[in-house]
């Protein structure tokens, strides 16, 4: 496979590319947060039951579904700079949406467009990583950017809760939550502006003369075996990480019997477990394995699969708390953090001019998984209880761990 990142990294330098693709991500993020943080207010203000609420987030992921392969291919033919002021375009409008949203439905139609934008700035932040640094450094700059992710998600929680239902509400430092999505419109803006500064990335391609479609380049990555069972891997994984973080505050709190305060701080001890180890991963692997990931991320998901076992047997058995929130921190180091090391085996299983291609196909097994995942593990919490849903969190998170031990061969360094 062709390597032109030595060649970009030298005329272009790699600070400022990096910079700007951790903030993209953490552009990105606040966006469907702050909506997550502020659900109580936004349910408020249209008067609906928590289903309908709940179902804002279903529209984000069905937008990040739906756009994950068009958006990749979109990021090969125009290149990583244009594919991000696109994204952040989508988000603006989604943010402008949201706040004149007179009613719940064009509050759905915002949330699509949202996951539509957001979908398209993993492939285009780590096509970029791939032009922008040495294979030996790659898995280490991943990890770095994806720290946008939780940044985005501290933003997103401090704008989310001074947000209030109404004007009439709104005192002091509380503002009403359409106030709160403007600011995050004028925050996608300065992102927008940043990104202008990226250099003009070169578009890879097999041949200059010849014009790929979306299809031809689906098709070819459709029929990559290997490949496919790498993105299963990613989909169990990803199951395993939005069930981990969709009932924590409930597990700590209903099965433990934490406060709901000592469950907040928890959530943010465990989002800063995931902030430093999304980079120190990545750093781990080029560092000190010789940039050897795969081995890595089944480690990883490996002690995370011990770790859902053991949330399974406290639901059953009983434990303190202080057990709880050390598995769970436990828990933001490994299936909450494997993220970085994912992209980078992506970005080098395929041919750089399908990069984003192969990252949006990848990222279809990513969205798949978190929305498949909360709803099969609630429906068991609802019929059985949590340790026969933290019991299939870890078999299918297990699944995948064999799936890309034995189905995937990492490209040699």
């Amino acid at each position: 496979m062709q390597d032109t990142s030595s060649e970009t990294t030298a005329t272009g330098g790699w600070k400022l590319p990096l910079v700007i693709f951790t903030l993209a991500h953490t552009v990105g993020t606040v966006h469907s947060t702050a909506v997550t943080v502020m659900v109580p207010v936004i349910k408020d203000f249209y008067d609906v039951p928590y289903t309908a609420v709940a179902f804002l987030i279903t529209s984000y992921s069905i937008g990040q579904t739906v756009f994950s392969i068009p958006n990749g291919n979109m990021i090969d033919r125009i290149g990583v700079r244009n594919g991000l002021l696109v994204s952040h375009g989508v988000l603006l409008g989604a943010a402008i949406l949201l706040f004149y949203a007179a009613n719940i439905w064009f509050a759905y139609l915002a949330l699509f467009l949202m996951g539509w934008g957001y979908s398209a700035i993993n492939p285009a932040t780590a096509k970029g990583v791939f032009q922008s640094f040495s294979e030996k450094r790659r898995a280490t700059a991943m990890g770095i950017k994806q720290t946008g992710v939780p940044l985005g998600g501290v933003m997103a929680g401090l704008l989310g809760g001074v947000a209030v239902a109404t004007h009439d509400q709104a005192s002091g430092w509380n503002l009403q939550w359409q106030t709160i999505m403007l600011i995050v419109s004028a925050i996608t803006v300065a992102g927008a502006a940043l990104c202008l500064l990226l250099p003009n990335l070169a578009i890879e391609s097999r041949d200059s003369g010849e014009k790929r479609s979306l299809w031809k380049d689906l098709g070819e990555i459709a029929r990559d075996g290997p490949f496919n069972r790498f993105v299963l891997s990613i989909m169990a994984f990803n199951f395993g990480q939005y069930n981990f973080f969709t009932f924590l505050t409930a597990f700590l709190t209903k099965v433990l019997g934490a406060s709901q305060e000592m469950a907040g701080g928890a959530y943010s001890l465990v989002q800063a477990s995931s902030a430093i180890f999304r980079a120190f991963w990545g750093f781990a692997s080029d560092f000190f394995l010789k940039s050897r990931k795969k081995a890595l991320t089944i480690g990883i998901c490996a002690v995370a699969v011990l770790c859902f076992i053991a949330c399974a047997l406290i639901s059953y058995a009983g434990a303190p708390i202080w057990l709880g929130v050390a598995i769970s921190v436990v828990l933001g180091a490994t299936i909450a953090s494997y993220a970085p090391l994912i992209q980078a085996m992506a970005v080098e299983a395929v041919h750089p001019s399908m990069i984003g291609s192969g990252l949006g196909y990848a990222h279809m097994g990513t969205h798949l998984g978190a929305t498949v995942g909360p709803i099969a593990m609630g429906a068991l919490l609802d019929l059985y209880g949590y340790d026969v849903g933290y019991g299939l969190t870890a078999t299918i998170v297990a699944i995948g761990v064999l799936l890309l031990t034995f189905g995937f061969r990492e490209r040699a360094i």
